[in-house]
């Protein structure tokens, strides 16, 4: 049971811990490595470990199944025990279990129940009669691609098989995609109980978002019809509701046909009599899922609502002593050149540098020589090159692989080794200390946003999609490494498993990372320079000391700055990028624009063959001035294979600006007391309406091909 010579008990009786094992089940399912983690309480955020972590395949083509969990084997054994060996099989419902290995588990907590589509529509939609509103749905749920293409008729949903905590199966699997949530909401607006639909909301709000949807999917815009009908205020309660309501109709269907659960409870008796086994099977497989209707049905509404996400920051006290560790360890550090110091800044921006010395124009302010900077290089330098931790950041630094070449998993590796095990012990402790917790970053990183909230405060606007898709990829990232085994073998499952902690490194990365000669790196000091839109755009790069003495990374000031003021720098980019991946925006700021993503030039599409005149074919635009609206016009004419695509230029933008006037006459009010990631999110919406109507202004003065 103890490791490390007993260090796991230190703190506790050994009836206490051995409880405690026993309570836990030893973290049942995970793969938890030999240490004192094995006493940590499970945590919710913790990805669930694939199967095949566990089965793996060696090089002489072996296979090596691993224990998902720890075995606890007396040193004396009672002659005839035994000790037996279970296996998670992974989130499955019953019915593989049924059809594939032929039992039932017995309390199954993935298992599901199947509730038919026509069970969420308030009545049976007549066969070759015309239905305004089911043609309605209709054409929505193909626009977002959420039926067959070919379908010529609505009738009802597709099936869906609902857990008892009302989890959809297979809904959701890719950040910004839910097919069954959407199709229900969607349904449910223009097709479902209005009574329960006004009961949810007040009438007039309910006719209101109805009348939005309808005229969303007549518009033919697909962004407007996922947002106005699938993504409005409150469909996630409507979705619950409708799943209660549907199970609550697949009972009743049940009962109608004699199909009763006492019926089937006697019957199930009887067979277990007569030791009728595949009889038994059955009934309780059906017994199972009746049981998951019933909770389903009956489960109470709880919705957080968004606004009880709170600000999550340090005291200044705490802020204080972190800042004095910091402040020694950058003086031990003996950086070549250096005209700035930390300070408490607080007004959401916790740290700043400030000039210990007059700064000119130009001139450089500090230098970190190579070895004073996290990046690929120094994150391996310190290392036993014999050690495992040595050996993955190699694997995953490996410059052959175009898929590793920036660098960004070995620094997220190495990050989460640093920041969450070895801690004090970390040669960066005093810098990875001073940076922003996990539970601060989530407070105002966009990373970690609910859908449900982008979807609300960024309507309208194509930064919804950027964020969505962002999320996308930061998860797939996650689901790759902690599938790997050497890095749950290295880090330890409770680390690399935690999807919080893998983007809490994954923000720092994209938040602070400083770029030089093509590389990452996290520069500590330096990335305590906070940004506005004064002097010319940031740049470091490396330079030579004027007496040859030393060769570092140098930044250069971009205006003049007094002693003891505090010093800022220019990151020249749109307030999209800045919230995106830094989670603030700028006021003024004379680098923002509109982001127009959702183009492309596809294979049936007039101008496809020459495609190729662009870097991508589905490009993004930064809509501000004349020259990106040119830029936006020149794209629609190839792709519509047209030399004055005015026509289409327009249609663009009246689409977009349609969207945006439509999410800014909205119900949702700002002022002071609103959090700043809301306020942030909505002057995103209103400043992109505002750069497109100034496109749609200007159109009119490019002149005719």
């Amino acid at each position: 049971i103890f490791f490390d010579d007993g260090a796991a008990v230190a703190n506790g009786s050994l009836k206490s811990v051995v409880q405690d094992m026993i309570r836990q089940k030893i973290s049942h399912g995970r793969a938890i490595p030999a240490s004192s983690s094995v006493l940590t309480p499970s945590n919710s955020d913790l990805t669930r470990a694939p199967f095949d972590l566990y089965h793996t395949l060696s090089k002489d083509n072996s296979i090596i199944v691993r224990s998902d969990r720890d075995i606890f084997y007396p040193k004396r054994l009672n002659d005839g025990a035994m000790i037996q060996i279970f296996e998670d099989y992974g989130p499955v419902d019953s019915s593989l279990f049924l059809e594939a290995h032929g039992f039932a588990p017995h309390e199954n907590p993935n298992n599901c129940a199947s509730i038919s589509g026509s069970f969420f529509l308030r009545r049976i939609i007549a066969t070759g009669r015309y239905d305004e509103n089911a043609d309605l749905v209709l054409r929505a749920l193909k626009n977002l691609h959420l039926i067959h293409p070919k379908v010529m008729e609505f009738e009802a949903l597709e099936n869906v098989c609902v857990k008892q905590n009302l989890e959809v199966v297979d809904d959701g699997l890719h950040v910004g995609v839910k097919p069954a949530s959407d199709s229900i909401a969607l349904a449910s607006l223009l097709l479902g109980d209005s009574d329960i639909m006004i009961e949810s909301f007040e009438s007039e709000s309910f006719f209101a978002l109805r009348d939005k949807c309808i005229a969303a999917i007549r518009s033919g815009d697909t962004e407007r019809m996922e947002i106005r009908c699938a993504r409005y205020p409150g469909s996630g309660r409507i979705v619950r509701q409708a799943l209660r309501t549907a199970a609550g109709r697949a009972i009743a269907n049940f009962e109608d046909e004699g199909d009763t659960e006492e019926k089937l409870l006697v019957q199930f008796k009887q067979a277990e009599l007569q030791d009728r086994d595949r009889l038994v099977l059955a009934l309780r497989f059906r017994l199972e899922e009746r049981k998951i209707l019933t909770l389903i049905s009956s489960q109470d509404e709880l919705d957080p609502s968004l606004d009880s996400v709170k600000n999550k920051s340090m005291s200044l006290e705490n802020l204080d002593k972190k800042l004095i560790a910091f402040a020694s360890f950058v003086e031990s550090l003996a950086l070549p050149l250096n005209k700035i110091e930390p300070k408490v800044v607080g007004n959401g921006m916790r740290f700043g540098a400030f000039a210990t010395t007059d700064i000119e124009l130009d001139s450089p302010y500090i230098s970190l020589p190579a070895n004073l900077a996290i990046d690929v290089s120094t994150a391996q330098a310190d290392l036993d090159e014999t050690s495992d931790l040595a050996a993955l950041l190699r694997k995953y630094s490996d410059m052959n692989n175009p898929q590793h070449n920036d660098g960004f998993d070995v620094l997220v590796l190495f990050l989460l080794h640093e920041r969450f095990i070895l801690r004090e012990q970390s040669r960066w402790w005093p810098y990875l200390d001073l940076l922003p917790s996990v539970d601060e970053l989530s407070a105002y990183h966009p990373i970690f946003f609910q859908e449900k909230e982008i979807d609300r405060y960024l309507a309208g606007s194509d930064v919804r999609r950027l964020i969505l898709r962002y999320q996308q990829r930061a998860t797939e990232r996650h689901t790759a490494l902690s599938s790997d085994l050497d890095a749950n073998l290295v880090l330890g499952s409770n680390i690399i498993l935690d999807k919080r902690k893998f983007f809490w490194a994954t923000a720092i990365l994209d938040s602070r990372s400083i770029w030089w000669k093509g590389k990452r790196h996290l520069a500590p000091l330096l990335d305590l320079v906070n940004a506005d839109v004064s002097g010319r755009a940031h740049k470091t790069g490396i330079e030579d000391s004027d007496d040859m003495t030393w060769k570092a990374a140098v930044t250069r000031a971009s205006r003049h700055v007094q002693k003891g003021e505090q010093v800022f720098e220019n990151y020249a980019q749109p307030n999209y990028l800045l919230f995106t991946y830094h989670g603030f925006i700028l006021d003024n700021n004379p680098n923002d624009c509109a982001l127009l993503d959702g183009l492309s030039i596809n294979r049936n599409d007039p101008g496809a063959k020459f495609a190729h005149q662009f870097q991508s074919t589905a490009p993004t635009f930064c809509i501000r001035d004349l020259s990106s609206v040119k830029e936006l016009q020149e794209f629609l004419a190839v792709k519509h294979g047209v030399d004055d695509a005015r026509s289409y230029l327009v249609q663009v933008l009246e689409e977009r600006v349609a969207r945006l006037t439509e999410a800014m006459d909205t119900d949702i009010h700002t002022d002071r007391t609103t959090l700043p990631r809301v306020r942030f999110m909505r002057q995103i919406v209103k400043n992109d309406l505002t750069h497109l109507l100034h496109a749609l202004n200007v159109e009119s003065s490019i002149p005719h091909s």
